[in-house]
């Protein structure tokens, strides 16, 4: 099999032309089912993971390289997971449109891509406007749910996150402000196993919109 490139440049003119569409709920799950994003899926590993735990759940990857969704939905039809979609995305362009506002429970932002080199910062997905548009996609109680393996890049996105510019947006850090979740409620990703195979640190932030309780569970 071909192997797909493993980065792309987001801010190139082919990606930069809204082509996301809304994703459609399956007729056998249930109207008001919950649904949960995986938000750069790549393999999808977790995605995979979290949909055959929660058979009752919608959940969807999304991404940005074609060929890794084309490859997911083989496997997804293969392990027979009617809960488990998967779409096209760039997130600083058209993420608003795959989903209705206030229509998702929880969105998964897992390790994403550091960009290392100081020119592609500017690469780095998280960026006030998509924060805003994910708090408008989540429910009231909705969580935005983040992990990566660099701290400055942990770092970076909780000064976003928690900009006092974004206030208005109603994402509450649920380890306290600045503070960060320790241990892992849900199922964890292949680059979480690496990472805790190697006895590096995982840094988690877990926002949920509106001054709410702490999640119960996952």
């Amino acid at each position: 099999m071909r192997k797909i490139r493993q980065h792309v440049n987001p801010l190139s003119a082919h990606f930069m032309v809204t082509r996301a569409q809304p994703v459609a709920r399956p007729p056998e799950l249930a109207p008001g089912c919950p649904i949960e994003v995986e938000l750069g899926c790549a393999d999808a590993e977790f995605s995979f993971a979290r949909a055959a735990a929660r058979p009752d759940m919608l959940m969807v990857g999304l991404d940005i390289r074609e060929p890794c969704l084309a490859r997911n939905r083989v496997r997804a039809a293969e392990e027979r997971l009617s809960n488990l979609l998967f779409g096209y995305v760039n997130l600083n362009v058209d993420i608003d449109v795959v989903f209705a506002p206030a229509s998702v429970d929880r969105f998964h932002l897992l390790f994403p891509d550091p960009w290392v080199k100081k020119s592609h910062h500017k690469r780095r997905v998280i960026e006030p406007a998509l924060v805003a548009s994910l708090a408008a996609q989540l429910r009231p109680g909705g969580e935005l749910h983040v992990a990566s393996d660099v701290f400055d890049v942990a770092l970076e996105i909780m000064a976003t996150v928690e900009d006092p510019s974004l206030a208005h947006v109603g994402f509450v850090n649920q380890a306290g402000p600045w503070g960060f979740w320790r241990g892992n409620p849900f199922e964890a990703s292949r680059r979480e196993q690496t990472t805790l195979r190697r006895e590096q640190r995982v840094w988690r932030m877990r926002y949920v919109r509106g001054d709410m309780a702490v999640p119960t569970g996952p």
